[in-house]
């Protein structure tokens, strides 16, 4: 066990000597003196801490509270404090590390404030001279604090939640126009393919019978030919009448069919523009509603970003995983 060090303080007890004025110069004397040791004590203590943290490091991981009661004269609860105190004093980030702040607070107020919140430490020393406050008034103090930051946000996460609802209805709905939307631009994509499938067939029908009037007409004339040959010179002129006749009526004929099938095919062919510019304006339409839905939705998030930025970051993530869901 490490020798124990004196700290007794020794009170002198003839005072009768002295002067007024020399007893009055030793009462300043002695006041800034117990001012200076208070302010060193907790620096002093977290420089116990720095040394206890680098202990801990080396002792196998679940053995330092039995090494704090082999080696320690004071308790692990107290060595705790002193090391959460170092870390503090040496986080350039924290309320602890201002030195200046605890020039004229005991080592027990410093206690207090290191067990509570650092946001509610800092609120208290700004709004109360903790100097001047016993350490249960500094207690209570911090309770309310917390109590009062734990009710705000009680009722901020409840406000979140609200906006979250609305905004996931609102997801709802929109989710709801997408579906729809997507089943009616279904069923007209599929009733252009239907009717591109017939313009195909009719323009291959035309094609088809376009390739049969030339070959009609190739045959017929061969056969005015043969016939005009063949015939004498008195019936000639008759076979040729004759033959000719017969080739305009079935040209005539033929030239008719070709003619219903161009219309067909006119027709078919302005059908399926109309459908499409149809189609088209109301892709328009629910894409003007998506898009309203889409900006009321940010801003929803915008707003929630200034209440709770968490929540608002949920919220988006959340709509990019509906918008993500519907890509095809």
């Amino acid at each position: 066990m490490n020798e124990v060090i004196d700290v007794n303080y020794k009170t002198e007890v003839n005072l009768e000597s002295k002067s007024t004025e020399q007893l009055t110069a030793e009462v300043n004397a002695k006041y800034w003196q117990a001012e200076g040791l208070a302010h060193m004590s907790y620096m002093i203590l977290a420089d116990a801490g720095r040394r206890l943290i680098e202990i801990k490091s080396r002792i196998p991981h679940g053995k330092f509270e039995d090494w704090c009661t082999d080696n320690l004269e004071f308790s692990k609860s107290k060595a705790e404090k002193c090391m959460k105190l170092a870390r503090k004093m040496d986080d350039e980030n924290s309320l602890f590390s201002k030195t200046e702040t605890f020039t004229d607070i005991e080592i027990s107020t410093v206690w207090a404030l290191l067990a509570a919140p650092e946001e509610v430490a800092a609120e208290v020393i700004e709004n109360n001279d903790v100097a001047d406050m016993t350490v249960r008034e500094l207690k209570e103090k911090i309770a309310q604090l917390k109590k009062e930051k734990e009710e705000a946000e009680a009722r901020a996460d409840a406000a979140s939640l609200d906006a979250y609802s609305g905004s996931e209805q609102e997801l709802a709905d929109m989710q709801h126009s997408v579906e729809h939307l997507n089943d009616q631009l279904k069923a007209e994509q599929d009733k252009n393919t239907k009717m591109t499938s017939e313009l195909s067939d009719a323009k291959e029908k035309l094609k088809k019978e376009k390739v049969k009037v030339k070959e009609l007409k190739d045959a017929q004339e061969e056969e005015v030919k043969k016939a005009i040959d063949a015939a004498e010179a008195d019936i000639r002129e008759k076979a040729k009448i004759d033959a000719a006749a017969e080739v305009h009526a079935t040209l005539g004929q033929n030239a008719e069919e070709i003619n219903r099938l161009e219309a067909e095919v006119e027709a078919l062919e302005k059908k399926l523009a109309n459908n499409s510019n149809e189609l088209l304006m109301q892709f328009k339409v629910y894409m003007d509603e998506l898009q309203d839905t889409y900006f009321k939705i940010n801003d929803l998030i915008s707003e929630q970003n200034e209440i709770d930025e968490e929540v608002g970051t949920k919220m988006a993530a959340a709509l990019q995983k509906i918008i993500g869901e519907w890509r095809p």
